[in-house]
């Protein structure tokens, strides 16, 4: 039985791929890892099975040094994040066989629109299972305060946007006062899920701040993909603060972004928000305030006005009251000295009257005319049956009286 050996049949195996694979052809595929040594770069690539995740394929790729200059001058700031885990690419390869190291994909070239096609589909379906699981609109509803002075951070500490946004809110020309608190996460690489919604379970777990900053510095579009994740979103969606973010790209919004309250183009731009939100509230209270002043004022100088009238019409009306009060009296005065010599008078009159009346019914008067008054005493007689026999009488005349004795 004819074998071969182990080089014989490497070489046989070389000649055959060098047979079929004279050309570079391109290869679709995700990467598991990558790691830089000398100026070269070495991919490991694997692809799944779609339905159960199992690995159906794995490839070792290498990027020479000058492919490596060629590929980056093309793709320039995009292609540290096509060349990163988890990316899905298509690659330009030459295949090469070598009868000690193996198969080996030589990367003459990459294309950027595919990865950022293969981010996109993986943003739709993020989007479409968030809408179905009702969390898209969450953190949309609520309410960021009037005044936002307490802010959690979500950012990497070394981020160049979290210096920037530091500054404009500490040294802002308004003297306001925020208190920043920085909860540290990486904002690029396999660590963002894990560290950015640790950091706002912790942050809700306070429950003493206004709002959540999530920042970054600025970046390629494909920087963006580490924000289109599931998990980052639902965490947003159902935390209990408002989420503001500024990630740093100008066109495109990343999921984190669409499931946030408010999404602004950079970390300055959350900076300025926050700022311009605080002075409207100022000025809001400042011009309440002028309102007010101004609304006193005008209180004060109608009350004022109105005091004026009172007092006028206060010292005034007693001065007429008084006024009309006294001519009544000397009206009534006048009546009643008029009445009281009317009654007078005709008092007199009657007096008179009844003086001459009396005067006339004087038995003086009425004894000139041959008529006496007959007394027993100084009890006046006037029936005979009071007289009796021998009681001593006097009989009154008009010129003098005459004592006598009864006999008979």
């Amino acid at each position: 039985m004819h074998s071969y050996s182990l080089y014989e049949l490497n070489e046989y195996i070389k000649r055959v791929i060098a047979l079929n694979f004279n050309e570079p052809i391109w290869v679709n595929a995700e990467i598991s890892q990558v790691t830089e040594s000398r100026g070269q770069v070495y991919i490991d690539l694997i692809e799944h099975d779609e339905g159960n995740g199992q690995t159906l394929a794995q490839s070792n790729a290498i990027i020479w040094y000058k492919s490596y200059l060629f590929i980056k001058k093309k793709l320039g700031d995009l292609l540290p994040s096509i060349l990163k885990e988890g990316s899905h690419v298509l690659l330009k390869v030459s295949v090469e066989y070598n009868e000690r190291y193996g198969l080996k994909l030589m990367v003459t070239d990459i294309d950027a629109s595919y990865t950022i096609g293969q981010m996109e589909m993986a943003r739709k379906k993020i989007l479409e299972r968030l809408e179905k699981d009702g969390l898209i609109a969450l953190n949309e509803a609520r309410t960021i305060p009037v005044v936002i002075q307490n802010i959690a951070i979500i950012t990497s500490e070394r981020a160049a946007g979290y210096q920037d946004f530091k500054n404009q809110l500490i040294q802002n020309s308004y003297g306001y006062q925020f208190r920043l608190d920085l909860y540290p996460s990486a904002m690029q690489g396999a660590n963002v899920e894990r560290d950015v919604t640790n950091a706002i379970r912790t942050i809700n777990e306070k429950d003493d701040y206004d709002c959540i900053v999530i920042i970054r510095g600025g970046g390629s579009k494909l920087d963006l993909s580490y924000f289109d994740n599931y998990n980052i979103a639902a965490t947003i969606a159902k935390n209990n603060l408002p989420v503001l973010t500024g990630i740093g790209h100008d066109i495109d919004q990343s999921v984190t972004d669409v499931v946030s309250k408010l999404s602004l183009k950079t970390p300055t731009a959350v900076a300025d928000f926050i700022l311009e939100r605080n002075l409207r509230y100022e000025s809001d209270v400042i011009s309440f305030g002028t309102t007010i002043t101004n609304w006193a004022r005008q209180l004060l100088h109608n009350n004022k006005l109105s005091l004026s009238h009172f007092e006028q019409v206060i010292t005034s009306k007693p001065r007429d009251i008084l006024s009309r009060k006294m001519e009544a009296l000397l009206t009534k005065e006048v009546e009643m000295n008029t009445a009281i010599a009317t009654y007078l008078r005709n008092a007199n009159n009657h007096l008179s009257h009844i003086e001459s009346i009396v005067s006339l019914s004087d038995p003086k008067h009425i004894m000139k005319k041959g008529y006496a008054m007959v007394r027993k005493g100084d009890k006046t007689i006037t029936s005979a049956q009071d007289i009796k026999l021998n009681d001593q009488i006097f009989i009154d005349m008009h010129d003098g009286t005459i004592k006598t004795k009864v006999y008979e």
